[in-house]
């Protein structure tokens, strides 16, 4: 019994080995043919495989380019409103979803339907950085601090989003609609309405303007007396004669250096009531343009190669039709 088991098992070991070697050299056959079949056709797929290639070329420019258009807005926000920018258009996409928000901005869902995104960046300065770490860091050597973090990924996050002075806002629409220009003008108006915002604003230009006219006020008393002892100065020494404490007695030097001191201090506040009459002032406002984007190259390689199978499969399929005649008239 157990050597009868034995022999079955033999058997059935022998013809699946058989079986396997009769569909490994079908399979080799196949294969062969294949490749006699495309060394035969060899000019025909190459014709289809540069067709193709031009085709997915061009039908690729015309999905991509031709329904992508742009805006790019360079922003310069002004004072502590970059968090609050940042936070606000990257919330926007939820946001444009509230009917009420959308009243509010004077928009409505069929004037945002071909809005694909919005994203804000910084526009990377490393003078920028350098400038407000010197200002954070004074006296020290700020320089190293910098240096440590100066990498492109770590300068987008968070900890130096607030050191850029300028940040590109890009919209990207699907295709070309009349207003498209209308969302990025109302998003600005609404960014610049923010009333707490506005507030500190008011109050920064108040006190700019009342700590403008003390300094001028000081500087001119110091330019007169600086100009009478230019005309008659004090014999024997270089020192004003004043009556307090001797160290904090100060000399022609000290007021000279309080001079240059006051006049830099009086150049940034005549910038910060003439130019940050804004929350975010606007670099350049560019319009709306048909996007460059480099092409997928997707279809250049994939129509061909769809070309190629389907002309394949035709040639199978003529070549089935006639063996299957060939048989039914045998």
């Amino acid at each position: 019994m157990t050597q009868e088991k034995t022999n079955n098992i033999e058997i059935d070991l022998g013809q699946f080995f058989r079986s396997l070697v009769k569909g490994l050299k079908g399979l080799l056959k196949l294969l062969i043919k294949a490749l006699l079949f495309y060394k035969k056709k060899w000019i025909l797929f190459l014709i289809l495989f540069i067709l193709g290639g031009v085709g997915g070329y061009f039908i690729e420019e015309a999905l991509v380019l031709n329904k992508r258009h742009k805006q790019e807005i360079i922003l310069a926000p002004k004072y502590s409103t970059i968090p609050y920018i940042y936070d606000f258009v990257e919330n926007l996409h939820i946001k444009f979803k509230d009917t009420l928000f959308l009243k509010e901005m004077d928009l409505d869902s069929s004037e945002i339907k071909d809005l694909k995104k919005i994203v804000i960046e910084p526009i990377i300065e490393s003078k920028d950085v350098l400038d407000k770490l010197q200002i954070i860091y004074k006296g020290q050597n700020y320089f190293n601090k910098f240096m440590d973090g100066y990498e492109d990924e770590v300068l987008k996050s968070e900890k130096y989003k607030s050191f850029f002075k300028n940040h590109k806002l890009t919209l990207v629409f699907k295709k070309e609609n009349k207003n498209n220009a209308k969302i990025s003008k109302q998003l600005l108006s609404f960014i610049r309405g923010n009333q707490y915002y506005t507030k500190e604003l008011s109050l920064i230009q108040k006190q700019t303007k009342s700590d403008l006219e003390k300094n001028k006020n000081t500087l001119v008393f110091i330019e007169d007396y600086l100009d009478k002892l230019n005309k008659k100065p004090i014999a024997q020494t270089n020192e004003m004669i004043v009556v307090g404490d001797e160290s904090k007695i100060p000399t022609i030097t000290s007021l000279i250096d309080k001079k240059a001191s006051l006049l830099e201090t009086i150049n940034d506040q005549e910038k910060i009531l003439e130019l940050d009459t804004q929350l975010v002032d606007v670099v350049d406002y560019g319009n709306v343009v048909r996007d460059p984007v480099a092409i997928h190259k997707r279809l250049i390689f994939l129509l061909p190669i769809l070309l190629c199978v389907l002309v394949s499969f035709i040639f199978l399929i003529k070549n089935s039709s006639r063996k299957l005649e060939n048989f039914i008239n045998n």
